[in-house]
Protein backbone atom coordinates (compact mmCIF):
# COMPACT_ATOMS: atom_id res chain seq x y z
CA UNK A 1 0.00 0.00 0.00
CA UNK A 2 1.50 3.28 -1.19
CA UNK A 3 1.97 6.28 1.29
CA UNK A 4 2.20 8.94 -1.45
CA UNK A 5 -0.35 11.28 -1.78
CA UNK A 6 -1.03 11.97 -5.71
CA UNK A 7 -4.38 14.63 -5.00
CA UNK A 8 -2.14 17.34 -5.15
CA UNK A 9 -0.77 17.05 -8.54
CA UNK A 10 -4.41 15.65 -9.93
CA UNK A 11 -6.35 18.64 -8.33
CA UNK A 12 -3.19 20.55 -9.85
CA UNK A 13 -4.51 19.44 -13.59
CA UNK A 14 -7.45 19.18 -13.23
CA UNK A 15 -7.87 22.76 -12.69
CA UNK A 16 -5.51 23.15 -15.58
CA UNK A 17 -7.37 20.79 -18.33
CA UNK A 18 -8.86 22.89 -21.06
CA UNK A 19 -10.93 19.64 -22.19
CA UNK A 20 -12.78 21.65 -25.43
CA UNK A 21 -8.95 21.47 -26.63
CA UNK A 22 -8.24 18.28 -25.90
CA UNK A 23 -11.52 17.49 -28.16
CA UNK A 24 -10.22 19.22 -30.89
CA UNK A 25 -6.67 17.61 -30.73
CA UNK A 26 -8.35 14.37 -30.90
CA UNK A 27 -10.30 15.18 -33.63
CA UNK A 28 -6.99 16.54 -35.14
CA UNK A 29 -5.18 13.32 -34.59
CA UNK A 30 -8.31 11.44 -36.05
CA UNK A 31 -8.61 13.06 -39.15
CA UNK A 32 -4.72 12.78 -39.36
CA UNK A 33 -5.05 9.28 -39.73
CA UNK A 34 -7.69 9.29 -41.52
CA UNK A 35 -6.08 10.91 -44.49
CA UNK A 36 -8.60 13.83 -44.35
CA UNK A 37 -8.06 17.39 -45.39
CA UNK A 38 -6.28 19.48 -42.81
CA UNK A 39 -5.14 22.99 -42.72
CA UNK A 40 -2.35 22.08 -40.03
CA UNK A 41 -0.74 18.89 -39.43
CA UNK A 42 -1.27 17.59 -35.46
CA UNK A 43 2.28 18.32 -33.91
CA UNK A 44 3.30 17.61 -30.45
CA UNK A 45 5.84 19.69 -28.68
CA UNK A 46 8.06 17.91 -26.17
CA UNK A 47 10.83 17.60 -24.01
CA UNK A 48 10.70 14.12 -24.02
CA UNK A 49 11.49 11.63 -26.91
CA UNK A 50 9.08 9.32 -26.04
CA UNK A 51 10.60 6.48 -28.22
CA UNK A 52 13.79 6.67 -26.95
CA UNK A 53 13.22 7.77 -23.53
CA UNK A 54 15.11 10.88 -23.30
CA UNK A 55 13.94 13.57 -21.61
CA UNK A 56 15.62 16.68 -22.01
CA UNK A 57 13.92 18.68 -19.56
CA UNK A 58 11.40 18.86 -17.40
CA UNK A 59 8.06 21.56 -17.22
CA UNK A 60 7.89 23.96 -13.88
CA UNK A 61 5.97 22.60 -11.05
CA UNK A 62 5.62 19.28 -11.21
CA UNK A 63 7.19 16.80 -8.86
CA UNK A 64 10.47 14.37 -10.36
CA UNK A 65 10.04 10.98 -9.19
CA UNK A 66 13.01 8.16 -9.69
CA UNK A 67 11.95 5.75 -11.77
CA UNK A 68 13.29 2.83 -9.50
CA UNK A 69 10.21 4.35 -6.76
CA UNK A 70 7.76 4.56 -9.92
CA UNK A 71 8.53 0.85 -10.59
CA UNK A 72 7.68 -0.14 -6.95
CA UNK A 73 4.42 2.26 -6.43
CA UNK A 74 1.31 3.15 -8.62
CA UNK A 75 0.80 6.12 -7.45
CA UNK A 76 4.18 7.43 -7.85
CA UNK A 77 3.72 5.77 -11.44
CA UNK A 78 0.59 7.81 -12.26
CA UNK A 79 2.06 11.21 -11.02
CA UNK A 80 5.20 10.73 -13.15
CA UNK A 81 2.96 9.61 -16.32
CA UNK A 82 0.89 12.64 -15.84
CA UNK A 83 3.80 14.83 -16.37
CA UNK A 84 3.46 14.40 -19.87
CA UNK A 85 -0.25 15.67 -19.74
CA UNK A 86 0.52 18.83 -17.65
CA UNK A 87 2.97 19.68 -20.35
CA UNK A 88 0.97 19.48 -22.92
CA UNK A 89 -1.97 21.61 -20.90
CA UNK A 90 0.82 24.02 -20.37
CA UNK A 91 1.73 23.79 -23.95
CA UNK A 92 -1.83 23.69 -25.71
CA UNK A 93 -0.49 21.27 -28.51
CA UNK A 94 -2.02 18.99 -30.53
CA UNK A 95 -1.17 15.71 -28.21
CA UNK A 96 -3.81 13.56 -26.81
CA UNK A 97 -4.13 12.85 -22.83
CA UNK A 98 -1.98 9.60 -22.54
CA UNK A 99 -0.27 7.68 -19.79
CA UNK A 100 0.04 3.35 -19.03
CA UNK A 101 0.99 1.34 -16.85
CA UNK A 102 4.99 1.92 -17.24
CA UNK A 103 7.00 -1.54 -17.03
CA UNK A 104 8.66 -1.76 -19.69
CA UNK A 105 8.71 -4.42 -22.31
CA UNK A 106 8.65 -7.58 -19.38
CA UNK A 107 5.30 -8.19 -19.43
CA UNK A 108 4.59 -10.91 -22.15
CA UNK A 109 7.66 -13.03 -21.15
CA UNK A 110 7.66 -12.04 -17.40
CA UNK A 111 3.92 -14.22 -17.72
CA UNK A 112 5.57 -17.04 -19.06
CA UNK A 113 7.77 -17.26 -16.06
CA UNK A 114 10.67 -15.21 -17.38
CA UNK A 115 12.83 -13.39 -15.50
CA UNK A 116 14.32 -9.54 -15.77
CA UNK A 117 16.35 -7.15 -14.13
CA UNK A 118 15.78 -3.44 -13.12
CA UNK A 119 18.30 -1.17 -11.77
CA UNK A 120 18.79 2.28 -10.66
CA UNK A 121 16.22 4.66 -13.15
CA UNK A 122 16.42 2.23 -15.92
CA UNK A 123 13.36 0.74 -17.15
CA UNK A 124 12.97 -2.95 -17.09
CA UNK A 125 14.44 -5.30 -19.01
CA UNK A 126 13.74 -9.52 -19.88
CA UNK A 127 15.94 -11.93 -19.00
CA UNK A 128 15.83 -14.83 -21.70
CA UNK A 129 15.33 -18.44 -20.57
CA UNK A 130 18.40 -20.36 -20.52
CA UNK A 131 18.36 -22.40 -24.07
CA UNK A 132 15.82 -23.38 -26.62
CA UNK A 133 14.51 -26.40 -24.86
CA UNK A 134 13.62 -23.82 -21.94
CA UNK A 135 11.50 -22.26 -25.14
CA UNK A 136 10.35 -25.04 -26.29
CA UNK A 137 9.24 -26.16 -22.09
CA UNK A 138 6.87 -22.74 -22.33
CA UNK A 139 5.17 -23.94 -25.55
CA UNK A 140 4.77 -27.27 -23.77
CA UNK A 141 3.08 -25.64 -20.86
CA UNK A 142 0.23 -23.84 -23.05
CA UNK A 143 -1.33 -20.25 -22.18
CA UNK A 144 -0.57 -18.83 -19.30
CA UNK A 145 -2.65 -17.20 -16.57
CA UNK A 146 -2.27 -13.55 -17.41
CA UNK A 147 -1.62 -12.22 -14.11
CA UNK A 148 1.55 -14.68 -13.37
CA UNK A 149 4.75 -12.74 -13.41
CA UNK A 150 4.48 -9.31 -13.35
CA UNK A 151 1.09 -9.44 -14.65
CA UNK A 152 -1.02 -8.86 -11.79
CA UNK A 153 0.87 -5.44 -10.84
CA UNK A 154 0.06 -4.13 -14.80
CA UNK A 155 -3.42 -4.98 -14.59
CA UNK A 156 -3.73 -3.76 -10.32
CA UNK A 157 -1.84 -0.75 -11.71
CA UNK A 158 -4.06 -0.10 -14.90
CA UNK A 159 -7.40 -0.58 -12.51
CA UNK A 160 -5.79 2.33 -10.31
CA UNK A 161 -5.43 4.86 -12.79
CA UNK A 162 -8.98 3.91 -13.67
CA UNK A 163 -10.71 4.62 -10.65
CA UNK A 164 -8.05 7.23 -9.41
CA UNK A 165 -9.06 9.62 -12.45
CA UNK A 166 -12.60 8.88 -12.42
CA UNK A 167 -12.54 11.49 -9.34
CA UNK A 168 -11.79 13.90 -11.34
CA UNK A 169 -13.92 14.86 -14.34
CA UNK A 170 -11.80 16.81 -16.47
CA UNK A 171 -8.99 14.39 -16.19
CA UNK A 172 -12.04 11.15 -16.41
CA UNK A 173 -12.56 12.58 -19.84
CA UNK A 174 -9.09 13.54 -21.58
CA UNK A 175 -6.91 10.79 -19.92
CA UNK A 176 -6.76 7.87 -22.05
CA UNK A 177 -4.46 4.69 -20.40
CA UNK A 178 -3.03 3.27 -23.17
CA UNK A 179 -1.53 -0.78 -23.37
CA UNK A 180 0.99 -2.17 -21.27
CA UNK A 181 3.50 -2.87 -24.22
CA UNK A 182 3.29 -6.33 -25.00
CA UNK A 183 5.64 -5.99 -28.50
CA UNK A 184 5.42 -7.68 -31.68
CA UNK A 185 6.06 -11.05 -32.43
CA UNK A 186 9.67 -11.28 -33.38
CA UNK A 187 10.43 -8.99 -30.54
CA UNK A 188 9.19 -11.07 -28.03
CA UNK A 189 10.58 -14.12 -29.30
CA UNK A 190 14.15 -12.41 -28.78
CA UNK A 191 13.19 -11.45 -25.50
CA UNK A 192 11.99 -14.60 -24.49
CA UNK A 193 14.90 -16.61 -26.56
CA UNK A 194 17.52 -14.24 -26.56
CA UNK A 195 19.51 -14.24 -29.58
CA UNK A 196 19.46 -17.90 -30.09
CA UNK A 197 16.29 -16.95 -31.84
CA UNK A 198 18.13 -15.19 -34.90
CA UNK A 199 20.31 -18.58 -35.03
CA UNK A 200 16.71 -20.76 -35.17
CA UNK A 201 15.59 -19.25 -38.27
CA UNK A 202 17.92 -20.92 -39.81
CA UNK A 203 18.89 -23.88 -37.90
CA UNK A 204 15.52 -24.79 -36.19
CA UNK A 205 13.01 -22.64 -38.20
CA UNK A 206 9.73 -24.61 -37.06
CA UNK A 207 10.66 -23.83 -33.39
CA UNK A 208 10.59 -20.48 -34.22
CA UNK A 209 7.46 -20.50 -36.18
CA UNK A 210 5.48 -22.23 -33.19
CA UNK A 211 6.66 -19.75 -30.75
CA UNK A 212 5.51 -16.58 -33.08
CA UNK A 213 2.08 -18.45 -33.28
CA UNK A 214 1.95 -19.48 -29.61
CA UNK A 215 2.82 -15.88 -29.28
CA UNK A 216 -0.66 -14.23 -31.19
CA UNK A 217 -3.46 -15.47 -28.95
CA UNK A 218 -1.77 -14.33 -26.28
CA UNK A 219 -1.06 -10.97 -27.28
CA UNK A 220 -4.89 -10.26 -28.36
CA UNK A 221 -5.52 -12.16 -25.14
CA UNK A 222 -3.58 -9.02 -23.30
CA UNK A 223 -5.05 -6.43 -25.21
CA UNK A 224 -7.97 -7.54 -24.43
CA UNK A 225 -7.76 -7.54 -20.66
CA UNK A 226 -6.65 -3.91 -21.23
CA UNK A 227 -9.60 -3.29 -22.86
CA UNK A 228 -11.81 -5.05 -20.06
CA UNK A 229 -10.00 -2.88 -17.31
CA UNK A 230 -9.91 0.28 -19.21
CA UNK A 231 -12.91 0.27 -21.17
CA UNK A 232 -10.88 1.43 -24.55
CA UNK A 233 -12.79 0.73 -27.72
CA UNK A 234 -12.14 -1.60 -29.97
CA UNK A 235 -11.04 0.33 -32.96
CA UNK A 236 -8.75 2.62 -30.78
CA UNK A 237 -5.44 2.96 -29.37
CA UNK A 238 -3.06 4.88 -27.57
CA UNK A 239 0.82 5.24 -27.49
CA UNK A 240 2.92 8.20 -26.64
CA UNK A 241 0.67 11.04 -26.63
CA UNK A 242 -0.68 9.92 -30.46
CA UNK A 243 -4.06 7.83 -30.87
CA UNK A 244 -3.98 5.23 -33.54
CA UNK A 245 -6.35 3.27 -35.38
CA UNK A 246 -6.92 0.05 -33.85
CA UNK A 247 -5.55 -1.70 -30.32
CA UNK A 248 -2.59 -3.34 -31.65
CA UNK A 249 1.21 -1.90 -31.22
CA UNK A 250 4.25 -3.92 -33.03
CA UNK A 251 7.67 -2.95 -32.52
CA UNK A 252 9.70 -4.23 -34.85
CA UNK A 253 13.29 -3.66 -33.33
CA UNK A 254 14.62 -7.15 -33.45
CA UNK A 255 13.02 -7.60 -36.98
CA UNK A 256 15.10 -4.75 -38.32
CA UNK A 257 17.88 -7.22 -38.13
CA UNK A 258 16.33 -9.90 -40.79
CA UNK A 259 16.75 -9.89 -43.99
CA UNK A 260 14.19 -8.93 -46.50
CA UNK A 261 13.05 -12.71 -47.07
CA UNK A 262 13.57 -13.52 -43.74
CA UNK A 263 10.86 -10.48 -42.43
CA UNK A 264 8.26 -11.88 -44.98
CA UNK A 265 8.47 -15.51 -43.28
CA UNK A 266 9.12 -14.81 -39.55
CA UNK A 267 6.95 -11.01 -38.93
CA UNK A 268 4.77 -10.00 -41.32
CA UNK A 269 2.19 -12.81 -41.47
CA UNK A 270 2.25 -12.71 -37.43
CA UNK A 271 2.40 -9.21 -37.50
CA UNK A 272 -1.03 -9.21 -39.53
CA UNK A 273 -2.61 -11.66 -37.36
CA UNK A 274 -2.34 -9.41 -34.56
CA UNK A 275 -3.16 -6.17 -36.35
CA UNK A 276 -6.13 -7.58 -38.35
CA UNK A 277 -7.65 -9.20 -34.53
CA UNK A 278 -7.28 -5.99 -32.83
CA UNK A 279 -8.87 -3.94 -35.51
CA UNK A 280 -5.40 -2.02 -36.38
CA UNK A 281 -2.04 -1.61 -35.25
CA UNK A 282 0.63 1.00 -34.85
CA UNK A 283 4.36 -0.55 -36.29
CA UNK A 284 7.64 0.51 -34.95
CA UNK A 285 11.48 -0.05 -35.45
CA UNK A 286 14.58 1.44 -34.66
CA UNK A 287 17.49 1.58 -37.20
CA UNK A 288 16.75 1.85 -41.16
CA UNK A 289 14.65 -0.75 -41.97
CA UNK A 290 15.11 -0.33 -45.83
CA UNK A 291 15.17 -3.82 -46.75
CA UNK A 292 11.58 -4.55 -44.89
CA UNK A 293 9.67 -1.33 -44.90
CA UNK A 294 7.61 -2.17 -47.62
CA UNK A 295 6.61 -5.58 -46.34
CA UNK A 296 5.94 -4.16 -42.89
CA UNK A 297 3.94 -1.54 -44.50
CA UNK A 298 1.82 -3.82 -46.76
CA UNK A 299 0.33 -6.58 -43.76
CA UNK A 300 -2.94 -6.02 -43.44
CA UNK A 301 -3.93 -3.84 -40.05
CA UNK A 302 -1.21 -1.65 -39.97
CA UNK A 303 -2.28 1.61 -39.98
CA UNK A 304 0.58 3.88 -38.63
CA UNK A 305 4.27 3.89 -38.56
CA UNK A 306 6.57 5.35 -36.42
CA UNK A 307 10.36 5.35 -36.63
CA UNK A 308 12.58 4.72 -33.73
CA UNK A 309 15.44 6.88 -36.03
CA UNK A 310 13.79 9.29 -38.35
CA UNK A 311 17.22 10.95 -39.01
CA UNK A 312 18.08 7.25 -40.68
CA UNK A 313 15.03 7.81 -42.94
CA UNK A 314 13.64 10.19 -46.01
CA UNK A 315 10.02 11.56 -44.81
CA UNK A 316 9.17 12.07 -48.33
CA UNK A 317 9.79 8.72 -50.09
CA UNK A 318 8.60 7.22 -46.49
CA UNK A 319 5.42 8.92 -47.03
CA UNK A 320 4.97 7.95 -50.37
CA UNK A 321 5.08 4.61 -49.74
CA UNK A 322 2.57 4.71 -46.85
CA UNK A 323 -0.03 7.29 -48.09
CA UNK A 324 -1.47 4.74 -50.86
CA UNK A 325 -2.49 2.40 -48.07
CA UNK A 326 -3.91 5.35 -45.51
CA UNK A 327 -0.94 4.67 -43.38
CA UNK A 328 -0.40 7.41 -41.23
CA UNK A 329 3.93 8.64 -40.31
CA UNK A 330 3.77 9.12 -36.63
CA UNK A 331 6.88 11.24 -37.40
CA UNK A 332 9.27 12.86 -35.02
CA UNK A 333 12.05 13.97 -36.82
CA UNK A 334 12.50 17.52 -38.43
CA UNK A 335 10.23 18.55 -41.08
CA UNK A 336 12.35 19.65 -44.13
CA UNK A 337 11.04 22.49 -46.32
CA UNK A 338 10.47 19.97 -48.74
CA UNK A 339 7.78 18.25 -46.84
CA UNK A 340 5.91 21.26 -44.96
CA UNK A 341 2.93 20.95 -47.61
CA UNK A 342 2.48 17.07 -45.82
CA UNK A 343 -0.71 18.17 -43.56
CA UNK A 344 -2.63 14.84 -42.95
CA UNK A 345 -1.61 11.22 -42.79
CA UNK A 346 1.33 12.53 -40.27
CA UNK A 347 1.42 13.08 -36.72
CA UNK A 348 4.58 15.16 -35.40
CA UNK A 349 6.57 15.02 -32.56
CA UNK A 350 9.05 18.33 -32.02
CA UNK A 351 11.11 17.32 -29.27
CA UNK A 352 12.70 20.17 -27.89
CA UNK A 353 15.70 20.49 -25.74
CA UNK A 354 14.71 22.97 -23.80
CA UNK A 355 11.66 24.07 -21.25
CA UNK A 356 12.23 27.60 -23.00
CA UNK A 357 12.73 26.20 -26.64
CA UNK A 358 9.08 23.80 -25.91
CA UNK A 359 7.53 27.14 -25.17
CA UNK A 360 9.02 29.72 -27.55
CA UNK A 361 7.99 26.70 -30.23
CA UNK A 362 4.45 26.04 -29.01
CA UNK A 363 3.48 30.10 -29.40
CA UNK A 364 5.03 30.52 -32.61
CA UNK A 365 3.49 27.11 -33.94
CA UNK A 366 0.04 27.46 -32.18
CA UNK A 367 -0.62 30.84 -32.02
CA UNK A 368 -0.32 31.46 -35.91
CA UNK A 369 -3.70 29.49 -35.67
CA UNK A 370 -5.51 32.04 -34.09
Amino acid sequence: MSDFDPRPYLDQLEALVDVEHQKRAHARQWAALNFEPLDFRPTLVTCRAAWSHLQYDYPPEWLRIPYREVFRDPAKMLVSELMQVYEGARLQDDRVFTIRANYGLILTTSILGAGYWQDEDNLPWPMPVESLDAVREVLARGMPDLNNGIGKQVWETEAYFRDTLAQYPKLAQTVRIGHPDPQGPFNFAVNLGGTAIFEATIEDPQLVHDLLDFYVPLCIAVIQKHRAITGEKSDEGYKFGCRHRGGGCIPDDSGVMLSHKMYREFCKPYNARVATALNGALGHFCGKGTQFYEEMIDAPGITSINFGNPEMQSLLKRYALAAPKKICLMWDGDILPEAQHIHTGIIHRHVAKSWSEAVETARRWFGSRN
